[in-house]
């Protein structure tokens, strides 16, 4: 008789990381928090925040660009000028949600 060794969440998180997280959920909200894989749910969770900080400086500084293209590129301006437009717009409204969602990046753009 062959028995089937279960992995445990240590090493799911290495060979199968969505059923990881799909099992770190479940064993959260059963609060079988012995069981949860700690390390690598904090080491999650810091990456999260660090992604949402560099989210901000991407769209900060695609932002910039276009509002420098706009304003110093004159040889692109009558071409391009509702295209960079839209994009400032959207950046803005990009910038915005992301703040909505997390108000407490706001010292990171100011």
């Amino acid at each position: 008789m062959v028995t089937e060794i279960q992995p445990t969440t240590q090493t799911l998180y290495d060979d199968d990381y969505y059923l990881w997280l799909k099992t770190t959920i479940n064993q959260l909200r059963a609060r079988q928090f012995l069981s949860v894989d700690l390390d690598n749910l904090l080491e999650e969770l810091e990456t999260m925040g660090r992604r949402e900080k560099r989210t901000i400086e991407s769209l900060l500084i695609k932002l910039l660009e276009h509002l420098l293209k706009l304003k110093c590129w004159d040889e692109e301006r009558e071409r391009n000028e509702g295209h960079w437009k839209g994009e400032i717009r959207t950046f803005r409204r990009e910038i915005k949600n992301t703040l909505k969602d997390s108000p407490s990046l706001k010292p990171y753009i100011l």
